[in-house]
């Protein structure tokens, strides 16, 4: 008797044995998948979503959960999980595509985590369209027109529904095209700074509250995208389906970069107030109606690649990328003018030169150039005319 109640407890102990190497192997595998989708569909955390764990219950049954942004980033690893003949519980959630905002505040700083303390990681300008991933008390993750994510304090933003968004691209709207900071008044005739209502960067768009411009005294009557409305100097903007239209300009481009000279280096920042390198990029090329990746990193993979060592083949406009020599990994991004010369923001905006004959040469190891020119609407190159968070298509 005692020896078969040994032996029926060696079989129990089997079974659990075999029954929790199953259980490790399936994990190891949902893992494997799990990391294999994610190189495939979201290699990038910045542009992407894509928090997905694989875990056993108390009940010894797989489970996937965590969010992912991207619908079909979802389906592949629910493809792959069948494929492999693994059994697991679903509770991996898609985050909303239909849930919005607009940026209220001529500069929005957007970080890496929903804290203030929490790293800047980048800005955006009023009036951008913001697509809302998650929804904390105080912080929202967003998503920004380049693809880019982070979190917003709530108090930059204003929510919009779908339908809200369409009619705002329907509206008649105007951008900022002032290189220097703008005043909105709360009228027509007021000059005192008690009466100032907001300010404007080159960038922030408004909307008209008719259907009619109406100008008084040379200010634009506008409304801000929280329902604010005021006057602004009529010369500081455009209709902006006339800067949308503009075809790649240089000039454009470098006078912009150009009228930011002494303005100093932010981490993060993407604006005219103060900025980064890869944000004087961003900056400069969206005033000539361009959209540009976030970072440098991603900047330089776009557009055609020109080597270091022909940087005399170089146009106006084309941006230069430095970095580590041995690793190739880029830091920094600059604009080229002419003659090796460019310019860019370290410390503050300024200029030097690629030609290790200049006085102006810097030895930070130059390791290639890419043309935007010729390459709008390939891939982290975008004509905002072309971006349906911009324009009804």
């Amino acid at each position: 008797m005692k020896r078969h109640s040994i032996l029926v407890l060696c079989l129990i102990a089997a079974g659990w044995s075999a029954l929790g190497q199953s259980s490790v192997n399936a994990l190891n595998k949902a893992n494997d998948i799990i990391g294999n989708v994610k190189n495939d569909y979201a290699p990038d955390k910045r542009q992407a979503v894509f928090e997905v764990k694989a875990f056993n219950n108390p009940d010894g049954m797989l489970v996937l959960s965590g969010a992912v942004s991207d619908s079909l980033a979802r389906k592949a690893v629910i493809e792959r999980m069948n494929i492999a003949d693994i059994d697991f519980a679903d509770s991996l959630s898609v985050l909303p595509y239909d849930d919005w905002a607009q940026v209220r505040l001529s500069v929005a700083s957007l970080r890496t985590g929903g804290a203030h303390a929490a790293e800047m990681a980048t800005q955006a300008l009023m009036g951008t369209p913001l697509r809302v991933l998650q929804k904390a008390k105080e912080w929202w993750r967003v998503q920004c027109p380049d693809g880019y994510i982070a979190w917003v304090p709530t108090s930059s933003v204003v929510s919009k529904t779908a339908d809200e968004l369409k009619d705002w691209r329907n509206s008649k709207r105007f951008i900022v095209t002032n290189l220097d900071q703008v005043r909105v008044y709360n009228s027509a005739t007021a000059t005192s700074p008690r009466d100032i209502v907001s300010d404007l960067v080159n960038g922030c768009i408004v909307r008209i509250p008719a259907t009619t411009p109406h100008v008084e005294n040379g200010r634009l009557e506008i409304e801000l995208p929280d329902g604010r409305s005021g006057y602004v100097s009529s010369q500081a903007l455009k209709p902006i389906e006339e800067w949308a239209a503009q075809n790649f300009n240089p000039d454009k481009i470098l006078d912009t970069a150009y009228s930011l000279e002494g303005t100093p280096y932010l981490w993060g920042g993407t604006s005219t107030k103060s900025l980064d390198c890869s944000g004087l990029a961003k900056v400069s090329y969206f005033a000539n109606g361009i959209i540009l990746m976030r970072d440098a990193s991603q900047q330089a993979q776009t557009g055609t690649r020109i080597e270091a060592k022909d940087w005399r083949r170089c146009h106006a406009g084309d941006l230069l990328f430095f970095g580590n020599a041995k690793t190739g990994k880029v830091t920094h991004v600059a604009i080229y003018d002419h003659a090796g010369n460019y310019v860019h923001s370290s410390g503050r905006v300024k200029r030097n030169s690629v030609d290790p004959e200049s006085e102006s040469y810097l030895t930070t190891p130059f390791l290639h150039a890419v043309r935007i020119n010729g390459m709008e609407e390939t891939e982290g190159i975008t004509r905002a005319r072309n971006h349906p968070w911009y324009f009804n298509r």
